[in-house]
């Protein structure tokens, strides 16, 4: 349980004690804290003002001793100084004009820090609190006046310009004292907040009992007593004064006032309330009803519906198949009009090319029947040359010694007169073989000529009956396109209905829910004033 939930459990005067509480230790603590503060501060400016006096009082003495030549005694007087109860250390550091004129002198009168060596470089006096809070360190300058406590500092430092800081006075000054004073006085105005707190609380909560805490209690016996009474709306709180309290109940009573009248009107309005109620159950019972009924007849019209809508879609799909396939089927018919359209050019080229190879045959064949000749010719030739060859050579046997020579060229001319026989014959042999394969692949070539006529025709009647078929397919494709659209209006308006109908159906559904509700609600309502009835019955007006 959080902090602000424990105090709302607490009673009205608890917590407004504690409040006062609270804002008067914020209110003591802050003004102890100020005062103290205030206080240290004093303090500090009342060390700093010793500080400063210390100072003029140790170069006092300084200028002193060195008018009367008894400077020898400068260390017995700094010592005295340091007796003093609240100086913890005293130093007279040299500047730069008084080394120049004197020397360096001791240890102790050197600079031991940057802060030293600062106030004699600026001539600006340091005066702060150590972050021990224990002491107070205090640096002030002496210069090189003319006037100075009423004495010439410049007689006796001629060779130091005047003005320049001839040196520095260090301290360090005990705030035992004063961190003592500031922790006792802290102390006794805290004790003395503390004890005027009690009688300052004692008169609050006197107050706050009287004049707070027992009118509310009166005020909270008289709603109970309303509130207990068996609904009593005659009763009122007793009013005195005109403070808060006495406004509240005096608004409670004029709140009982127009309760009064308002429960009164309630009670005649949950006489008509209940009728009215009973009537607007009835009727939603009737109505539930026939929107059952409605919903009902609606659902089956709806499955009608929606079985057509599957049925068109089904024909548009077979149609649209169809088409599809007789789409097809043309492309394939067309495709294959124009191959058979090329294999019947295809062949008219080919008829055209076996009947020029015919005519070379028969060129050839003629060719080969005049080489014949020509070789009958040559072997004619060739027998007549080994014929007079022959007569020759026994002419030349006839003649002897005179003719052998001839005879010699007469056998010549016979041996070549029998290889041109010899080749005349197997040119004749070959030219008889070339001639028979002539004959047959210019038969070969006549027949394939004539099949290839008769292809041509064939190509052509299939081409024509390609065509047929897909001019016939076109039709049917057409056919079924308008089946496919048509089917697919059917289906639209089919989707439209079925839509219609479904939306109908929701509305009978929200209907026959709204009826259910509204008959529900009508039960409730009349329950309701049934209620009500009994419950204003309970007030007293």
């Amino acid at each position: 349980m959080s902090l602000f939930e424990r105090l709302r459990n607490l009673k009205i005067w608890v917590r407004l004690l504690i409040c006062i509480w609270g804002m008067l230790a914020i209110a003591w603590t802050s003004m102890i804290g100020w005062v103290v503060y205030e206080q240290r501060k004093v303090a500090l400016d009342q060390a700093a003002g010793f500080s400063e006096t210390l100072h003029d009082m140790t170069l006092a003495g300084l200028t002193t001793l060195m008018i009367t030549g008894t400077m020898n005694q400068r260390d017995a007087f700094l010592d005295q100084i340091k007796e003093l109860h609240d100086v913890r250390d005293l130093r007279v550091v040299r500047g730069p004009g008084i080394i120049r004129q004197f020397g360096p002198g001791l240890e102790e009168s050197k600079p031991i820090d940057a802060i030293e060596r600062a106030v004699l470089e600026t001539g600006r006096p340091y005066v702060a609190m150590e972050p021990d809070g224990q002491y107070l360190r205090a640096v002030y300058p002496a210069r090189n006046l003319r006037n100075y406590l009423g004495k010439d500092c410049v007689t006796c430092h001629a060779v130091v310009p005047e003005g320049e800081v001839l040196g520095a006075v260090a301290m360090r000054v005990s705030l035992e004292k004063v961190n003592a004073a500031a922790r006792s006085f802290g102390w006794t105005i805290f004790l003395t907040a503390v004890l005027a707190s009690f009688p300052l609380l004692g008169v609050v909560y006197w107050f706050i009992r009287h004049f707070v805490t027992r009118p509310l209690q009166a005020m909270t016996a008289g709603l109970l007593d309303i509130a207990s009474g068996g609904g009593d709306l005659t009763r009122r709180l007793p009013v005195r004064g005109g403070d808060e309290i006495s406004q509240a109940s005096r608004a409670f009573n004029n709140m009982m006032e127009k309760l009064h009248e308002l429960i009164r009107r309630v009670v005649s309005s949950s006489e008509h309330l209940s009728q009215a109620a009973e009537q607007v159950s009835r009727v939603s019972d009737q109505t539930s009803r026939e929107v059952e009924l409605q919903r009902s007849e609606i659902e089956q019209v709806a499955t009608a519906m929606n079985e057509m809508a599957a049925t068109a879609q089904e024909v548009a799909r077979n149609a649209q198949h169809a088409a599809e396939a007789a789409q097809a089927g043309s492309e394939a018919a067309t495709k294959g009009g124009e191959v058979i359209r090329r294999t019947v050019v295809g062949i008219q080229k080919l008829a055209e090319d076996v009947q020029a190879a015919a005519e070379v045959i028969h060129k050839l064949s003629a060719g080969s029947k005049q080489i014949g000749a020509v070789v009958d010719l040559i072997r004619g030739i060739a027998e007549q040359t080994n014929l007079l060859s022959l007569n020759a050579a026994i002419e030349a046997a006839r003649a002897g010694e005179t003719g052998r020579g001839f005879a010699v060229v007469a056998g010549e001319v016979r041996s070549l007169a029998n290889r041109t026989h010899e080749s005349t014959e197997q040119i004749q042999k070959m030219i008889q073989e070339l001639q028979a394969d002539i004959y047959g692949a210019v038969e070969a070539m006549e027949k394939g000529h004539d099949q290839a006529q008769t292809t041509v025709i064939h190509a052509g009647e299939a081409g024509q009956a390609l065509e047929d078929i897909t001019n016939a397919v076109n039709i049917i494709n057409d056919v079924n396109t308008q089946i496919a659209s048509a089917a697919e209006e059917q289906s639209a308006v089919a989707e439209e209905i079925n839509r219609n109908i479904t939306n109908i159906n929701d509305v009978a559904d929200r209907s026959a829910s709204g009826a259910v509700q509204t008959a529900a609600a009508g039960d409730e309502l009349a329950r309701l004033a049934r209620e009500l009835r009994r419950l204003v019955g309970e007030f007293k007006v």
